[in-house]
């Protein structure tokens, strides 16, 4: 597949007070993105290929986030060939978990055939993980993640700052907010349909709030009406 060629390097920002302008619907402010804590695998550019499974997996597939394995998105439930695969691993001795990210190689009904490195420290391996497997946290699709690198800076960090570009919990449910947002953008459900009014009265085609492509869409239509996130004006 054609997957993007531009490399990015995102740091989970400080959340800042939701806002939208004069009397439009109120967007809602999350909490960090399920799934993300403190570093687990920092990405460091010195250490050697194989001692970081992130930077081993963008070797394979150009193009992918260069961010920890903690972070890494969630945004399919139908995973491919080429896809990236999340997984969790708990460690008795430190009793904390492992973040780790692998490239599928080949898909079977023995399960994901996997290529990797940094599973045995500063190795390359292969093996296959069963599809029911508990430490499967979900997958990423680069060509995905296009629609959000097209996007500019800001917006990109909107994103980020919404869900960590996340469409999908680790249970492969869409990602809900505690008020009741959904996605990948977290719209409201009032909001999306705000939205969906101008959208028709437009003439301009139906979206699915729980399509990732149909919530990029509605992302950049609300904010070219002028919906801000985070308190910061569309641009």
């Amino acid at each position: 597949m054609g997957l993007a060629e531009n490399k990015i390097e995102i740091k989970a920002p400080l959340l800042n007070e939701s806002t939208l302008k004069q009397e439009l619907p109120t967007l809602p402010i999350n909490s960090q993105p399920e799934g993300t804590s403190e570093v687990v695998e920092p990405v460091i550019e010195e250490t050697p290929l194989e001692c970081s499974c992130v930077r081993y997996a963008e070797s394979l597939v150009n193009g992918i986030p260069i961010i920890n394995a903690i972070d890494y998105p969630l945004n399919t439930i139908t995973p491919v060939v080429g896809d990236i695969i999340k997984l969790q691993y708990y460690n008795a001795t430190t009793t904390n978990y492992i973040y780790h990210i692998a490239v599928i190689d080949k898909i079977t009904d023995a399960g994901f055939h996997i290529r990797e490195a940094n599973f045995e420290r500063c190795k390359e391996t292969s093996r296959v993980i069963d599809r029911e497997s508990e430490e499967i946290l979900g997958f990423f699709n680069p060509a995905r993640q296009r629609l959000i690198d097209n996007l500019t800076d800001i917006q990109k960090q909107t994103l980020w700052n919404e869900s960590g570009w996340s469409m999908y919990n680790t249970r492969g449910a869409v990602l809900r907010g505690k008020a009741g947002e959904w996605g990948v953008a977290q719209f409201m459900p009032g909001t999306w349909e705000w939205l969906a009014e101008m959208r028709q009265a437009e003439g301009l085609s139906l979206l699915d709030k729980l399509n990732f492509d149909d919530q990029i869409e509605m992302f950049l239509y609300g904010w070219e009406k002028g919906v801000t996130w985070y308190g910061r004006p569309a641009q």
